[in-house]
């Protein structure tokens, strides 16, 4: 998103402001050491949300009374301010235009202090509309206290904005914060929302097909549920009615079994009408064939049933072989030795071998057997397993066979009534009763309305789904890798790596995180086996350069901030100049604090690199503003001064006033 720095600056503990102020574009921050350059990035994170306050303890620590940041976000203008080691509020307020003497010790009234997690909500609406992250209501609920998912904030957009000076050329660490396993999953996860490529409707869709798919399930599982049923009723039902319809004598039957228990209560209406004496038909053979059948089904559960009992019965032998077995196997000890008579001829005295050959194949045999019982893989678990399934089967026989037999008595038992009963059509009237009362405990759901509920949720489903395809995100997150790796190839052609490195083959990818060079041999070298510390520089440089073009490039679609932190890029080359004292940079101050022998790299070829550096950028920046009409603010904090840059742009419109040789951030220092 379109956003820049105006100033950022510290209000002392006498009320007098100390502003750093900032253009679009390319800006330069130079000077000595312990002048403050490198608290700017550490103010910046401080009032962008930070809970920890790690601006350098020094002169400014001791003298700041609040830090302020005045930037604008998309067209609004917004400060923000911070009180020392008071983390636990923020100061935030918008203005209709940039006001350059606006700030004073008056203008932070206490009004306008909130507490930071409200802060960092608010400073968030400026970025992103989103209050929901959650794709899933069920995970949620799992939760404790039954919390949101962790929505995006601020605080996950300075992973893109900073590079702080132990971080831009670091070999093992690339993005800030990354260090917090939690924090660098938030920032992966969140980054389809700051590229646009997700917004909250598609959080909302995903809960509502969670829902509809939820609700399709549930009402599977109530047909399910019914269809097992029907199957248990139908086990209870279907011998009343067999029973019933034998009694009346017809041959076929007038309502079928499955119409029955799909309308329970209008075949009851039905069968009443059947159910009438002129339809009784005395002299069918239905009932006396109902009862043979049933014999024949008898005879054939109880035959396999005894073939069940007897393999039970020899599952149970073996299972009891084996825990002898190899009870005995372990008991059994071999000797190693056995003692053998000589055989000799009576005659003769002649001695024969035969015998001691035939006991030392059988002493061999032995020690063999014994070997065998030792490595026998035991057999029990597979018998136990299928001994239990055996006595299922037989169980559920049993209850088959139990059910046949009552089925059986109960026409004896008919039989038998009739005798004694006035008429037919009284027993067929006590089977009646008995087949209603069987029907009047089905409690089933209309199926029809179930299956026309399923219709209706699959059918709002089918359009959930068809929106979200439309946030096709992993192929909007594998064009912006691509997007993004082309970018770094176009940016690292004129950065100085190593010559095997030559041309760089960059790759990043937005799933992962992950940086690497990609050689010839298609290997993949990551940064912390690329060697020299310039290849760990370039790499970071050409990584954030390359993003903040693709994010230029996504317009007010991408909700990252374009503004961006270089802090001391040039310590590669010059790592003394955390000693740095003199008032004028220069090839000779240089040298003082950079003595070189003749093997080594010497000061003017540093010096080319570095102005590079900077010309790379200050082209970058031009070129982006020609073709999005706004660029990336890029703040770089170093010690160079007065590079001579190839593409015209002179250094002292980069510096803009801002060089610390002879002063700090805190100007004049309080006494």
């Amino acid at each position: 998103m379109k956003s820049f720095i105006h100033e950022l600056g510290v209000i002392d503990k006498l009320g007098e402001t100390h502003p750093v102020y900032f253009k679009q574009g390319l800006n330069v921050v130079t000077g000595k050491s312990s002048t403050g350059k490198s608290a700017l990035i550490e103010i910046f994170d401080y009032c962008f949300g930070s809970s920890e306050y790690t601006v350098p303890k020094g002169i400014i620590t001791d003298n700041a009374a609040l830090y302020y940041v005045y930037l604008n976000v998309n067209g609004q203008n917004i400060v923000l301010g911070r009180l020392p080691d008071k983390n636990n509020k923020a100061f935030l307020r918008r203005e209709d235009n940039y006001y350059p003497d606006k700030i004073s010790r008056d203008y932070f009234s206490d009004s306008h202090f909130i507490q930071l997690n409200k802060f960092k909500k608010h400073l968030t609406s400026f970025f992103l509309d989103i209050d929901d992250v959650d794709t899933s209501l069920t995970a949620r609920k799992n939760r404790r206290y039954n919390r949101k998912a962790s929505t995006p904030s601020i605080r996950s957009f300075v992973s893109f904005m900073m590079q702080h000076q132990n971080l831009i050329a670091n070999k093992h660490a690339i993005f800030y914060r990354f260090d917090e396993k939690q924090k660098r999953e938030q920032v992966i996860e969140h980054t389809k929302i700051f590229l646009g490529l997700v917004d909250q409707n598609f959080f909302h869709l995903s809960q509502e097909k969670e829902r509809l798919s939820g609700e399709i399930n549930k009402i599977k599982r109530k047909q399910e549920t019914n269809r097992k049923l029907i199957e248990s009723q139908k086990q209870k039902i279907e011998p009343v009615l067999r029973q019933l319809y034998a009694s009346m004598g017809f041959d076929e039957d007038p309502i079928s079994l499955q119409e029955i228990l799909r309308h329970p209560n209008d075949a009851q209406e039905r069968l009443d009408e059947i159910i009438q004496p002129d339809k009784i038909r005395p002299l069918s053979n239905a009932l006396t064939e109902r009862h043979i059948e049933l014999q024949k089904k008898l005879s054939s559960k109880t035959s396999q049933l005894r073939k069940l009992q007897r393999k039970a019965g020899s599952i149970n032998q073996h299972i009891n072989a084996e825990k002898e077995l190899l009870k005995n196997a372990k008991e059994f000890q071999p000797k190693e030795t056995i003692n053998i008579a000589k055989s000799v001829c009576p005659f003769c005295h002649t001695e024969h071998e035969q015998l001691q050959q035939q006991a030392e194949h059988l002493q061999k045999s032995i020690l063999k057997l014994a070997d065998n019982l030792k490595q026998a893989r035991p057999m029990r678990s597979k018998f136990q397993s299928l001994l239990i399934k055996t006595n299922r089967q037989m169980e559920d026989l049993g209850k088959e066979i139990s059910d046949i037999s009552d089925q059986i008595a109960e026409i004896d038992k008919a039989e038998k009534d009739l005798e004694e009963k006035e008429s037919l059509y009284e027993t067929i009237l006590d089977i009646k009763t008995r087949l209603f009362v069987r029907l009047e405990s089905l409690n089933l759901s209309d199926d029809l309305e179930l299956e026309e509920r399923l219709k209706k949720i699959k059918a709002s489903l089918k359009i959930v789904e068809s929106n979200l395809r439309e946030y096709d995100y992993k192929a909007g997150l594998e064009k912006a890798n691509k997007t993004v790796n082309r970018f770094m190839a176009e940016i690292g052609e004129d950065f100085e790596f190593e010559e095997s490195y030559k041309p760089i083959n960059l790759h990043f990818s937005f799933e992962t995180f992950d940086l690497y060079h990609l050689n010839e041999k298609g290997e993949k070298i990551f940064l912390r086996s690329m060697g020299s510390g310039a290849n760990w520089l370039y790499s970071h440089i050409t990584l954030f350069l390359a993003l903040h073009k693709y994010f230029a490039s996504l317009g007010e679609a991408c909700a990252i901030p374009s503004i961006l932190f270089f802090d001391q890029p040039t310590q590669v080359y010059f790592p003394s100049f955390k000693f740095d004292k003199s008032e004028k940079f220069d090839k000779e101050a240089i040298k003082k604090l950079e003595p070189r022998d003749e093997n080594e790299r010497q000061i003017d070829d540093d010096i080319i690199a570095v102005e590079n550096l900077f010309t790379q950028l200050s082209i970058y920046c031009t070129d982006l503003k020609k073709t999005n009409d706004f660029t990336p603010q890029i703040i770089v904090t170093d010690h160079a001064d007065n590079l001579e840059l190839s593409d015209g742009t002179q250094f002292e419109t980069l510096v803009k006033g801002n060089r610390w040789r002879k002063r700090g951030l805190i100007d004049p220092v309080p006494i």
